[in-house]
């Protein structure tokens, strides 16, 4: 079995899937971390690859900070995610929109950090602890198509 596709291309602006905009002008900086970390995860998973493959099939991961707040050189940050089959195909209950994987309760991390780049230090402890809680599904869920 190829290794399980994961899409990491952000530059569809209409339909991004690395979303930062409550970190206020943060936000493109806040995106690419997200980006960066996923690949950084990624990378070490022999099952996944994040390089192009021909025909590529797996998941999208999307993630949006959904929660910001920062003063005084100190972070509040929250992101959300969900996993989206890749690539994404219409479906009678879902239309043209990529069709979500269950995850039990809410995928999420939460992190309050202090001192310099204190959201990319707050980004990366996040997605450390919530990207690889994706693996276990996503591998479960590509033994059904």
């Amino acid at each position: 079995m190829p290794p399980i596709f994961i899409n990491t291309n952000n530059s569809d602006k209409k339909h991004r899937i690395y979303v930062g905009d409550k970190a206020g002008s943060a936000a493109v900086p806040a995106e690419d971390k997200i980006k960066e970390m996923v690949i950084k995860i990624i990378a070490n998973e022999a099952t996944f690859t994040t390089n192009n493959i021909t025909d590529p099939k797996g998941y999208t991961l999307f993630f949006e900070v959904s929660e910001f707040s920062g003063s005084g050189g100190s972070v509040d940050c929250k992101i959300t995610g969900e996993i989206l089959r890749y690539p994404s195909s219409a479906t009678k209950g879902h239309g043209a929109k990529a069709e979500k994987v269950m995850v039990s309760g809410e995928w999420s991390g939460k992190a309050q950090v202090s001192g310099r780049d204190a959201l990319a230090q707050a980004i990366e402890a996040i997605m450390e602890k919530i990207v690889p809680k994706s693996f276990a599904v996503m591998t479960a869920d590509m033994a059904r198509r």
